[in-house]
């Protein structure tokens, strides 16, 4: 048994994902109207996080990738990303290549939105190779990639997550 995950954050690129959970397999991308990506959750680690936003206003769009996964390895996720600790489950209906599908995605919890605080480098980094990688618009991509950071105090967390990039970097696309 399988479902779908939207992914809009860190989990976008593929290499993130699965190796969170390796059963996840990319169905396809999907435009989100109304919605705006925004890095206003705070961490346990102190940065922000991506957030979808749900704003209803037409100008607004989020660009999204939609990944199949076990059910099996739905709690691990569910524990990386903080459910009911700063992450909420939200249900949605999205267009993928032509079709309606039921996804699920986390939304920051009203009590952990954190407007001002900065991502770290690496995440953000992230973030924007996954919307690369999925060919969003350059636009999009743009508004991203000039969301103000901050470097990571935790030489080890940086570490590891210069080798996560670098395992991003030479993805074959």
């Amino acid at each position: 048994m399988n479902r779908l995950y939207l992914a809009y954050g860190s989990n976008l690129h593929p290499v993130r994902l699965i190796e969170r959970v390796p059963s996840a397999r990319l169905v396809g991308t999907t435009r989100l109207d109304g919605c705006r990506v925004v890095f206003i959750k705070r961490s346990r680690d102190g940065s922000s996080k991506a957030n979808l936003l749900f704003t209803d206003e037409a100008h607004h769009a989020a660009y999204a990738a939609v990944y199949e996964m076990a059910v099996k390895e739905k709690s691990v996720l569910d524990a990386i990303e903080g459910l009911g600790e700063g992450y909420d489950e939200r249900e949605l209906r999205v267009s993928v290549n032509g079709g309606v599908l039921d996804v699920f995605t986390y939304v920051a919890a009203a009590t952990h939105s954190a407007p001002g605080l900065a991502p770290y480098d690496w995440y953000h980094t992230l973030v924007t190779a996954g919307a690369s990688h999925h060919g969003f618009p350059a636009h999009y991509v743009e508004t991203l990639s000039a969301v103000p950071t901050q470097t990571d105090p935790d030489a080890e967390r940086r570490k590891k997550n210069a080798a996560l990039l670098e395992r991003v970097a030479q993805y074959p696309y």
